[in-house]
């Protein structure tokens, strides 16, 4: 049986290889290996037998948990402690439970489950024996980069309702995602490319030409101005309506992360946003050349998530913020040096009113 688990494992990570784990999916597939330690009143040798399963979560963006998973595990080959031979006991045993993931890094995340259960035992062995379950545990999981699929590790307390059994279960497993869909942030389909007037924030900052009947002092007067409500000092097009800003945020190579840096421009955006109530605003992220044209579509999807969830956590609502990659479609500089590389790895923002 052990056999046929690891080699099941080896091909269904080639299977969804393809995939990519920068995304979220609607659902997740994970073969796995366990240990167990067992309460040692029931006497069972924790060494006797072979654990393995399989778990489908349904994963969630919009609620407090991050994923349901339905979990199925068997124990073959089960026996007593000080017994010669194996026994023909086998253990299966199914598990409803509740996902929250903790990210640490890009790739690496924490996570906790808590659910229920139930164990069948097809022959009973003493104080072992069908029983419904409860089971907690943390965990950790890595995202593995261009290949799609997770490794996923943690250590569980199982709590039988009959005799008081406890058990203490390992796994290991490896997570691959079903059903591909993007984040609700991001829009999955193409737009047409909208041509962008090059304005940095350090050009924003000149003072409004005053015109007569001109109440947001944006230079365009009342009967002429289809955005009124601008911020003063703010450059405007000829409808008195603010148009695209470069954020001038650049990342690292190979990398989705908002240095400290930044903070400070996007907290001013934000305040932009919060005086504009009816401003909204289109995140663009795009990169250099490196690296393959799926690889380079992704990282820009993620670094434009980035910078929304950044602007959320400012106090902006998330239904006016949207956000897409353009990957390394769009350069604006040579992708030939270091230098013309930074400058394609940047993020512009679209404003509409």
């Amino acid at each position: 049986m052990k056999k046929i688990l690891l080699t099941s494992i080896f091909y269904s990570s080639i299977i969804f290889a393809a995939s990519d784990s920068s995304k979220t999916y609607d659902y997740e597939i994970t073969p796995f290996v366990s240990g167990i330690l067992t309460d040692s009143k029931v006497n069972l040798d924790d060494d006797s037998y072979i654990n393995g399963g399989i778990s489908v979560g349904k994963n969630f963006s919009d609620l407090f948990i991050d994923q349901v998973e339905i979990a199925y595990m068997r124990s073959a080959n089960v026996a007593y402690n000080n017994s010669s031979e194996n026994g023909n006991t086998n253990i299966n045993r199914a598990f409803l439970n509740a996902v929250k993931k903790f990210e640490l890094t890009d790739r690496l995340s924490a996570y906790g489950l808590a659910g229920i259960g139930y164990q069948d035992v097809t022959q009973e062995l003493g104080n072992f024996q069908d029983s419904a379950l409860f089971n907690y545990g943390v965990g950790l999981r890595y995202d593995i980069p261009y290949y799609g699929i997770a490794i996923k590790g943690d250590i569980r307390h199982l709590i039988a309702t009959k005799e008081n059994q406890n058990d203490l279960m390992y796994t290991l497993g490896l997570g691959m995602p079903l059903g591909k869909t993007y984040k609700d942030d991001v829009i999955s389909a193409k737009v047409p490319k909208i041509e962008e007037k090059k304005i940095y924030q350090e050009e924003i900052t000149k003072a409004p030409i005053v015109i007569d009947n001109d109440d947001d002092k944006d230079g365009v007067k009342n009967n002429f101005d289809k955005c009124p409500n601008t911020s003063p000092g703010v450059k405007v097009n000829k409808d008195g309506c603010v148009e695209t800003i470069n954020l001038n945020i650049n990342f690292d190579n190979n990398s989705a992360e908002i240095k400290p840096i930044y903070k400070e421009k996007l907290l001013q955006f934000s305040n932009l946003m919060k005086q504009n109530k009816t401003m909204t605003a289109l995140i663009e992220a795009h990169t250099d050349s490196k690296g393959s044209d799926e690889y380079n579509q992704n990282l820009s999807d993620r670094r434009a998530i980035s910078v929304v969830n950044e602007l959320k956590s400012f106090g902006i609502e998330y239904t006016r913020l949207k956000a897409i990659g353009y990957g390394e479609t769009q350069p604006i500089a040579t992708n030939d040096t270091e230098e013309g590389k930074a400058k394609n790895r940047r993020v512009t923002a679209l404003i509409n009113q």
